[in-house]
């Protein structure tokens, strides 16, 4: 999910991983924690909190509140739980130009176009172990219709045990600290720059379908909009059933992204 408030945007992508029975009754715990964030941050973005200060009130509160649901499943092995990525940022204008400011955790990625100038923030730690997923997931055939193989799901239980560690990957973790893992990025760019917020899911057509390099789905996003983009990556990704064609842990990942301009906050919002 996506959001934005005032002067600032966010993106969030959760996942509910745990054995045992969920805290939840009305939706996964994945869903309940970025639902639990985006609720956060709504009530506590002001302008003159550092970002960092914003993430330790968001630290605070959603440990808090998830130890409210229960007390907790016994069975459940280190990195268990559920977990999101998290992209956040502030425009601030500055004379003729606007400050932005941006925190990072997880593979979730924030692209800034300006001109001919780009930049990408993101947060590279999963990267090695997405690469043993991939490499797990291409180990045996996978059956059309599959979610996810049986090896690429034990290769992820392998991977968990690192998350939020400093030779391991980071994420939001009720029960895990994690600013630790928090990435800062600062720039100042001009009021006609284009910023993207985006999933992991619809980046999949830079870096997995290999549809577009940045500059090119940043073009496509300013002619085309999120949404044409979104059509365009399950045409690919609903062409390649059986991961064939383009080696991917899950057929379809969720697919999210916002669009940002200096001079509107909030132009364009596509979720799928």
């Amino acid at each position: 999910m996506t959001g934005s408030a005032g002067s600032h945007a966010w993106i969030i992508d959760g996942a509910a991983f745990f054995s045992g029975a969920a805290r939840t009754e009305q939706q996964s715990e994945g869903a309940w924690l970025a639902q639990r964030v985006d609720e956060i941050l709504r009530s506590n973005m002001r302008d003159e909190a550092p970002l960092s200060e914003i993430a330790a009130t968001l630290e605070a509160t959603v440990t808090r509140d998830y130890a409210a649901l229960g007390d907790g499943q016994p069975e459940r092995v280190g990195g268990e739980g559920p977990s999101a990525v998290l992209g956040l940022l502030r425009l601030s204008p500055t004379g003729q130009s606007c400050r932005i400011e941006g925190v990072v955790i997880g593979d979730v990625s924030i692209i800034i176009r300006d001109g001919r100038r780009m930049e990408r923030w993101t947060d590279p730690s999963a990267g090695p172990f997405e690469a043993r997923t991939i490499a797990a997931a291409g180990t045996g055939l996978r059956r059309e219709g599959e979610p996810i193989s049986a090896p690429a799901l034990a290769q992820i239980h392998e991977n968990r045990r690192f998350l939020n560690r400093p030779d391991g990957y980071w994420a939001v973790h009720p029960g895990l600290p994690w600013r630790g893992g928090l990435r800062s990025f600062v720039t100042t760019v001009s009021p006609t720059a284009t910023v993207l917020l985006a999933s992991d899911g619809f980046m999949r057509l830079v870096d997995v379908l290999k549809r577009y390099d940045e500059a090119g789905l940043m073009q496509a996003v300013v002619s085309d909009g999120a949404a044409a983009l979104v059509d365009d990556l399950r045409r690919l990704e609903s062409g390649d059933p059986r991961t064939e064609r383009f080696n991917r842990v899950k057929i379809h990942d969720d697919a999210t992204a916002l669009v940002v301009t200096p001079d509107l906050p909030a132009a364009e919002f596509i979720q799928q």
